[in-house]
């Protein structure tokens, strides 16, 4: 099980794989390559691309070699560069959820919004044996909300992101 300590240096990671595809400014190739689900709906959106998942995948892989430097701990390489995949394929299930629900892109989805690229770096950490302490995951879980949230309302008010959340 992953200490208090060890949790947050390989979440930090994820946090900076969450928020630089939007540094593309809304360009890309989507993952979804423009396909329907079932219902009709566009699988994911134009709002998730390849670019933006290997942008986000190598910011988050340079702050985990960066923390993993100075920590001397490879656990911190290898568990910040999971957490930061685990964190686009979180925002990714929820873009899924949220067309399913009829939400288009950029509508808002409180708590999921905030919570989704969160949730998905700690099930990815949990299916390679990373366990966070439930106690520890959840204490952090408002801390990064409300990072989250002010960091997309910067990023609104610079125009890099159209909407605030």
């Amino acid at each position: 099980m992953l200490t208090p300590t060890e949790t947050v240096l390989v979440l930090l990671p994820a946090l900076a794989a969450n928020g630089s595809p939007v540094l593309l400014g809304h360009r890309g190739t989507p993952i979804d390559g423009g396909r329907r689900f079932i219902d009709g709906r566009p699988l994911l959106g134009p709002g998730k691309t390849w670019e933006g998942l290997a942008l986000g995948t190598l910011y988050g892989s340079i702050v985990a070699l960066l923390l993993a430097s100075l920590t001397c701990r490879p656990l911190i390489l290898w568990g910040g560069i999971a957490a930061s995949l685990g964190a686009l394929i979180g925002d990714m299930l929820a873009a899924f959820i949220k067309r399913r629900l009829g939400l288009e892109r950029g509508a808002p989805a409180p708590v999921l919004d905030q919570l989704d690229f969160y949730s998905g770096a700690l099930l990815l950490l949990y299916t390679l044996g990373l366990v966070v302490d439930p106690l520890t995951a959840v204490l952090l879980a408002p801390a990064v909300f409300m990072l989250h949230r002010a960091t997309n309302i910067a990023a609104n008010k610079l125009r890099l992101k159209q909407v605030p959340w």
